[in-house]
């Protein structure tokens, strides 16, 4: 396989940015000291005192013989992988390295004489800068705490109000904008039902007249005849045009039944399937007794009593179409702009929302009282939840890039995998570039750099397909390799721990269980999932598979229970207690399944190459919904689940976010977007401009950080984005 490119072919298948400086915190006088603002020239001297590695003030300075300083542990951890200065590049050995005293000295005065810093850090946590404020400051008092708490109280009752105000105004709009459509069928409902009713009185006063004379009656069963044809709600009635009595109960049955397509027609929804028309059938066949005549004119009262109703709920309908209430805002926390773009999203998936909806309700059917009042919520919040889970998010900005392949743009380029460690302080990227980079979280949102290094680098002997932390020992990585090996890392010294090689073939997946931390499972090209333990040497259990395994999955609560896909289009449930055949058989992809997540302890996400995510219940076996959107079609684009949202990547080198209740993307986010100022090609790298000319490049990877609204997305050109969701 090329190293440009991280692809399944045939062979497989057959073989937060800005938004906390507006929340800054302002205290009263009496609550706190006032902290005055550092002067520009303090600000210069602190930069000129930052180390350029951590860019954090010098801790134990050394200096090179070159003469640039930098933090002890810094300047050692490089010139120990990299044997050159970070500046310069001068080639350096530890012993090239000594001590400054002199300018130890200087920023320690300077560390002990620097004023506090005014306002939060870009991306620091208010709640550790507020913390740090109130334990260092000592001429705080009990009363100056208990107002602060007082304060912080208020605040945190008034934003929980705002919250459930959103929701409810939510749902508020979208059962408003529901009745606004429903009582538009019922009025047009109402204009044909009058027709027919008139229609109906005209032809019974001809029968009645042409019992004299046998040509007028045919002539009148002719015109009787052409009416009904004409008319879609009386066509398949046409035996009671001839009676002269008009009592016959198939005929409101009729009228119910054939006048659904109109519904479908004027509302864009089959309402055959909700509550209330099944009640109106069960109603309609228990009147056979009574005269049409009587029927119509109760049905005409009823829906007139319907469109008074509506007229009295206070509402307007938006430029959007929505149907909007009056505001009711309880604590002036929502803003409009707000309100606006949520009813946005959710006219764009208006339909799908209102199928949920109907669903929703059909399973667990409201209850009302004779008064008609609510017996209880019969799943009304559970659709609130999943409308709110919708519209929460409109767009997806960038807050921070990681060049992976650093200067040195020839070499290979492809992330293949990226995950965060178990305190999500790091995360570490490999590659077809046969290496493992760390990085501090913190420290790449905190410097918007045009290059950061990494805090360890490993270099392997092939080319990595996949990775996974342990989620109890923080330091410790698997990595499985082109070569079939599977390896386990303590990255804290960049050392190897174990290498497992039983694999025959290219391993394509690992993954660490989170229940047995010492457990781990990987799969291959040689059509075997194997299981490890870090304890001994060779494999505890051995599956085989009928075809190439791609991806392999623990159930997170079990460290009995795995999942993994195949070649031959299937996804295998397997108990490893009896591992001669599967506890399910998940069937459905056209194509080579290349991922596979856990949405929930009973729930699976699948990914494929015939471009279609699969969201599977595990103990039926069956497929609940299929995601549509993207593009893949070969190549491994990364697929990523966190609290209902799913993404994944396209080979249209774009970043997907679905949610489990739609089947269409709710945003998307593409790297090479310049108004998203995502790329930034330049005249020095003439091999990276005719690689994005060519249309190649695809999304390769990526991952949730423990902030449901924060991912890290990686391409094929070695690109890694800090994502948030706004």
């Amino acid at each position: 396989m090329s190293g440009a490119k991280r692809t399944r072919t045939d062979e497989i298948s057959s073989s937060s940015s800005s938004s906390s400086q507006s929340q800054t915190t302002t205290t009263n006088a009496t609550m706190s000291p006032k902290i005055e603002k550092p002067s520009s020239f303090n600000a210069a001297i602190e930069e000129d005192y930052n180390c350029p590695i951590c860019f954090e003030l010098i801790n134990e300075a050394f200096v090179s013989r070159c003469g640039h300083s930098f933090c002890s542990k810094c300047l050692q951890r490089t010139v120990e992988s990299l044997r050159r200065c970070p500046k310069c590049q001068l080639s350096l050995q530890l012993s090239d390295i000594f001590p400054n005293y002199t300018l130890n000295a200087i920023i320690e005065k300077y560390r002990q004489q620097r004023p506090l810093a005014p306002t939060f850090g870009k991306h620091s946590s208010i709640v550790e800068r507020i913390s740090d404020m109130v334990t260092n400051v000592h001429t705080l008092n009990t009363e100056d705490l208990d107002r602060l708490m007082s304060v912080i109280r208020q605040h945190k009752e008034k934003l929980d109000l705002n919250s459930e105000y959103v929701h409810n105004r939510l749902l508020e709009m979208f059962l408003m904008h529901v009745h606004h459509e429903r009582s538009g069928a019922i009025e047009s409902l109402t204009k044909e039902l009058n027709i027919v009713d008139q229609d109906l009185k005209q032809m019974t006063k001809r029968q009645k007249c042409s019992s004299s004379s046998v040509n007028v009656n045919i002539s009148t069963n002719i015109n009787s005849k052409q009416i009904i044809d004409d008319n879609p709600i009386l066509s398949s009635n046409s035996t009671i045009v001839i009676k002269e009595e008009l009592s016959a109960t198939s005929n409101d049955t009729t009228i119910v039944n054939d006048t659904v397509p109109n519904w479908i027609q004027l509302g864009g929804q089959d309402l055959r399937a909700t509550p209330d028309m099944k009640i109106d059938k069960q109603q309609i066949a228990s009147t056979s007794s009574i005269s049409s005549s009587s029927i119509l004119p109760a049905t005409t009262t009823t829906i007139s009593s319907t469109l008074t109703k509506t007229d009295c709920l206070g509402s307007r309908i938006a430029p959007s179409g929505a149907v909007v209430p009056e505001e009711t805002n309880p604590n002036g926390l929502v803003t409009n702009d707000d309100i606006e773009n949520r009813t946005k999203i959710m006219m764009r998936f208006m339909d799908d929302l209102t199928n949920i909806y109907f669903s929703t309700r059909n399973s667990l059917r409201l209850t009302v009282e004779n008064d008609g009042s609510c017996n209880g919520d019969s799943g009304l919040g559970t659709f609130r939840d999943s409308l709110a889970a919708v519209t929460k998010y409109s767009r997806c900005k960038p807050i921070s890039t990681v060049n992976f392949v650093g200067e040195n743009f020839a070499q290979a380029s492809i992330v293949s995998s990226i995950e965060f460690d178990r305190d999500y302080e790091h995360f570490a990227v490999a590659g077809v570039s046969k290496k493992i980079k760390l990085y501090e979280y913190q420290s790449i949102l905190d410097n918007m750099v045009d290059l950061h290094y990494p805090t360890k680098e490993v270099l392997c002997t092939a080319k990595l397909s996949c990775i996974s932390w342990n989620p109890y020992l923080r330091n410790y990585l698997a990595s499985s390799d082109y070569d079939g090996f599977v390896s386990i890392w303590d990255m804290a010294t960049a050392q190897k721990v174990r290498t497992f090689q039983e694999h025959e073939k290219r391993s394509w997946s690992v993954d660490f269980c989170s229940s047995d931390p010492k457990f781990l499972a990987s799969c291959s090209d040689d059509c075997r999932v194997k299981i490890w333990s870090m304890h001994n040497d060779y494999s505890v259990t051995t599956i085989d598979a009928k075809s190439n395994v791609c991806c392999v999955k623990f159930k997170p609560d079990s460290q009995y229970n795995i999942v993994f896909g195949t070649a031959d289009h299937n996804l295998y449930y397997f108990d490893l207690r009896n591992t001669r055949e599967p506890c399910h058989l998940l069937k459905g992809h056209k194509k080579a399944v290349s991922y596979a997540r856990f949405l929930s302890n009973n729930e699976i996400v699948s990914a494929s190459t015939d471009s279609q995510l699969r969201l599977w219940r595990v103990t039926e076996g069956q497929c609940l919904r299929t995601y549509r959107g993207h593009v893949n079609e070969k190549n491994f684009v990364g697929l990523a689940v966190s609290n209902g949202y799913i993404v994944c990547g396209s080979e249209t080198n774009t970043v997907h976010l679905y949610q489990r209740e739609i089947s269409r993307p709710l945003l998307s986010y593409k790297f090479d977007d310049v108004n998203n100022g995502t790329v930034k090609t330049t005249n020095v790298n003439t091999d990276r401009v005719k690689k994005e000319e060519t249309g190649t490049e695809f999304v390769s990877a990526m991952c949730w950080s423990n902030r449901e609204n924060i991912l890290l997305a990686a391409n094929s050109q070695g690109v890694v984005k800090v994502l948030e969701l706004v």
